[in-house]
Order: C-alpha cells, then sequence, then structure tokens
C-alpha cells in the first residue's frame, strides 16, 4: 500500500512539474526548434514545408508504369545513371526522402513542362516533387 501511494504522489508531482513548465515551453520553442533542425539535418532530414506535406501522399501513388520516362525531354538527352527514368525518380524520393541530394545529382533537371504529369495514370504531380527534391537537395547545410 505505501509503494502505491508513493508511486501516486510521484506521478502528482511530475505531473505538476510538467503543468508549471508549459508556459516557459512555449516561450524557448524557438531554441527547440533550432535544436531539432541541428539533430536531424546532419542525418539528411530536412523539414517539408506545409505544401509539401499536403502533396506527399499524392507522391507516393506512383505505379512504376514508366509512362513518365517515355514522355519526358530531360530524359531523352540525358545520360544513363541509377536514376535515370523519370518513375525511379518518383519512386525513389517519395519513399526516403533523407536520399534528395542522390536523386538530384543523378536525375536529369526537370524543365517541368508537365508532359510526365500528363502522361501518369497516377496523377503524382512530378513537377511538385522535382521541385521539392531540388530545394532538399541544395538547402543550406
Amino acid at each position: 500500500m505505501r509503494g502505491r501511494v508513493f508511486a501516486w504522489l510521484n506521478l502528482a508531482y511530475r505531473f505538476a512539474l510538467h503543468v508549471a513548465a508549459l508556459p516557459w515551453r512555449t516561450l524557448a520553442g524557438r531554441r527547440d526548434a533550432e535544436r531539432f533542425l541541428g539533430a536531424v539535418l546532419p542525418e539528411g532530414y530536412a523539414p517539408l514545408e506545409p505544401a509539401e506535406r499536403d502533396a506527399y501522399p499524392a507522391f507516393m501513388g506512383c505505379i512504376n508504369c514508366g509512362l513518365c520516362s517515355l514522355v519526358c525531354p530531360a530524359l531523352r538527352e540525358a545520360p544513363a545513371s541509377a536514376w535515370a527514368e523519370a518513375w525511379t525518380f518518383v519512386v525513389g524520393p517519395a519513399r526516403s526522402i533523407d536520399r534528395a541530394a542522390l536523386a538530384h545529382a543523378g536525375a536529369p533537371r526537370c524543365v517541368r513542362c508537365g508532359e510526365c504529369e500528363a502522361a501518369c495514370p497516377a496523377g503524382v504531380p512530378i513537377a511538385r516533387l522535382a521541385a521539392m527534391v531540388e530545394r532538399l537537395a541544395t538547402r543550406p547545410a
């Protein structure tokens, strides 16, 4: 019985400390955000912009059909690489966003002509994905 009472008192004490510290946490929020970015940016992760977060489920809709590769004018002129096909470009960053620099370096520069999006049966916004990958790959370290 004594152990339970001690546990409840300890829980109440910790909860009171948590509630009392809430106003200070909102004042220190900016410093917490800087600490968070300092921890995740070296690992290759960067926060998405709100519009990118909203569009992210559409990026995941790629079915790997390769139709975008057939119509992409930038791919017709680009040398073959690991990211040589547009569907690979779409699937790679959509599934592993920390590899944006790899995808950006290996893929031809998207001219945002919209032909790949028009050919995509899944409606993946490839030009928006290309812009997101470019932003993530070229962000300041």
